[in-house]
């Protein structure tokens, strides 16, 4: 029998990139294990994902189920790539493609299989635009990009994307939950706006916004504000809110010159706003200066004093003037801080249903507790930390760490109310501030229990554990800088940002801490918060909280020391190991009784 032959054959031709696609495809998939990763293929349409890779999760009963938290992945294979002299492998990436990716909102990665050595490599998608964007803030004008390979992709890798991912999926579940965009049912509903935002007029358009705007301020609806201003012109003179409205937009968007535009054509007609509108108004545009460095922040806290000071400002105005005056030191601070509680009270009394407000003026008595409870920790120590052997045992510390606790409780109450109401701005406050009450506890704790004759013990090691819980702070502020990006609450994300650049101090991570450095000055300069420059400056040249607490406390004890050695006292060098434990004077606590959290209104489920 003839066997047949091929050669004479009208066939599909094989094509080596399609095998090598197939190839790659069957060695990449055994990578994830069925118990924790499930891969489905982009086959329809796809325009630059390969995967998209669901993760697995063990309940406690032992059954897994499905999370629907994903990443995507991009494969990238290849035969003939030379190797760079270091090692690493280069392919051309096309902008569309990075953007693309970034558009996926979830966590994304381009893979790249090098046949010759059955190697898989890898590369973060928010990590390469990162890169792109320090070499050049106008990248995506370009066609493509070089992408460097070098870390392989194994099991380790593999089990840090799962995290990252399983993270990711657990804050966007968050922001899915709370970020919803409250309308005003007697105003929104009635009026329509087509699927696609389509303009009619001008005319119409102004006409919206002067009307709804605040319904869309108050829904954080700063994009769509910002759409339709875009699409009013030409226009002639508006209606003063529609300044307002636009110009809040475009600074909540970053945009402060245009802001800055806006919002003084609004001031022009500051009379014609209600006393509460005006100082909002105010504010903003006085920010607005401080931030682009126009203003500085001597002028910009005299300014606010005088709003402050104004007659029916409004609730957030009159706790920002409460807490002005309790930290002015003109009364003593046992005195300012109950005339300070009474007047959060009459405030929230004026407001009971006004849940933001609530948690806004119980965070700020959190905020003036916390500098009360760590000075009163200072002063207390002062009377025993040159003789005590023992000053984590002594009744100071124990009774700080009460006082702490009991702290602490009423924050997860409030961040608990917070969250129930959909306020994840002030989820995030509070989440960043109880990292840097742990931050500030733990180095007063270390340095307040390592004081040298007339100096704190700079080398003497940290606590395994307290480094342990310093790192997983950090972990989590970036965490919660990306839900602040989110937001678009840059300032807020700086601040975060600020106190994870502390903790790596404390715990000498040089090069991380040049790392977060970095990422501050860059926000700071894409924004241009020149206001905010100062202060970063100042805190990265020796001002962060526990270098000033070490100069200023030093200061302190040696000039209390040399005033003790000028008059003559003398203290005997053979003193019992436990004779100041034993006759320890009572500590002083400005804040003992704390300020009770009621929250009686609970939004309708």
């Amino acid at each position: 029998m003839k066997q047949y032959d091929f050669d004479d054959v009208n066939l599909p031709k094989v094509n080596p990139n399609e095998d090598l696609e197939t190839i790659s495809n069957n060695y990449f998939r055994p990578l994830f294990t069925v118990d924790k990763f499930e891969i489905r293929s982009e086959t329809a349409r796809d325009k630059g994902i390969d995967f998209h890779i669901e993760l697995k999760k063990e309940q406690s009963s032992g059954d897994s189920v499905y999370t629907n938290f994903r990443f995507a992945v991009q494969l990238k294979a290849t035969e003939t790539v030379q190797a760079n002299t270091d090692g690493s492998f280069s392919i051309q990436i096309y902008s569309s493609n990075i953007n693309y990716l970034l558009n996926n909102g979830m966590p994304a990665f381009y893979v790249f299989y090098h046949q010759p050595t059955l190697s898989f490599y890898y590369e973060n998608v928010n990590s390469f635009v990162a890169e792109l964007q320090k070499k050049d803030g106008e990248w995506n004008k370009q066609e493509k990009h070089s992408l460097r390979f070098s870390k392989l992709l194994d099991a380790t890798v593999i089990a840090d994307i799962y995290k990252e991912t399983f993270d990711n999926g657990i804050l966007l579940r968050q922001l899915n939950q709370f970020l919803k965009f409250p309308v005003a049912k007697d105003n929104v509903g009635g009026v329509i706006i087509d699927a696609n935002n389509e303009v009619y007029s001008v005319a119409e358009n102004i006409a919206y916004i002067d009307q709804f705007g605040p319904d869309l301020v108050n829904g954080h609806q700063f994009n769509f504000i910002i759409e339709i201003e875009q699409r009013s012109h030409p226009r002639a003179e508006v209606p003063p809110r529609f300044n307002l409205i636009c110009g809040i937009a475009y600074f909540q968007r970053g945009n402060m010159y245009k802001a800055m535009e806006l919002l003084k054509l609004a001031q022009q007609k500051l009379q014609s706003f209600e006393p509460e509108v005006q100082a909002m108004l105010t504010y903003t545009l006085l920010n607005t200066k401080f931030l682009l460095g126009i203003m500085s922040k001597q002028d910009f806290d005299k300014e606010m004093l005088k709003i402050t000071d104004t007659k029916n400002s409004g609730s957030f105005f009159a706790i920002e003037k409460a807490y002005n005056e309790l930290s002015s030191h003109k009364v003593k601070p046992s005195i300012g801080i109950k005339k300070f509680y009474k007047t959060i009270r009459d405030i929230i009394k004026k407001d009971q249903r006004n849940a933001h407000m609530r948690i806004t003026a119980y965070a700020k008595i959190l905020d003036a507790e916390a500098i009360l409870l760590f000075h009163d920790l200072e002063i207390n120590f002062t009377y025993i930390i040159r003789y005590t052997k023992k000053p984590l045992e002594s009744k100071v510390y124990l009774e700080f760490l009460k006082l702490g606790k009991a702290y602490l409780q009423r924050m997860d109450l409030l961040t608990d109310f917070a969250l129930k109401n959909g306020y994840f701005l002030g989820v995030s406050n509070l989440a960043s501030s109880k990292i840097e009450w742990n931050y500030k506890k733990i180095f007063h704790k270390h340095l307040l229990s390592h004081w040298n004759n007339r100096s704190f013990d700079l080398n003497a090691p940290l606590n395994q554990n307290d480094i342990a819980s310093l790192v997983e702070g950090c972990e989590k502020l970036d965490k919660i800088a990306g839900s602040y990006e989110m937001l678009e609450h840059r300032e807020n994300m700086v601040s975060c940002l600020n106190t994870k650049y502390e903790i790596l101090h404390f715990l000498g991570n040089i090069e991380e801490a040049k790392l977060t450095k970095e990422r501050i000055v860059n926000i700071i300069e894409a924004n241009d918060f020149v206001g905010l420059k100062a202060r970063h400056e100042d805190m990265i040249n020796g001002r962060t909280a526990h270098e000033r607490f070490i100069k200023d406390y030093t200061l302190r004890l040696n000039g209390i020391q040399d005033l003790i050695d000028k008059i003559g006292i003398e203290i005997p060098d053979d003193l019992s190991e436990d004779i100041y434990e034993r006759n320890e004077k009572e500590p002083e606590w400005t804040v003992s009784d704390f300020f009770e959290f009621k929250f009686p209104y609970q939004p309708e489920s």
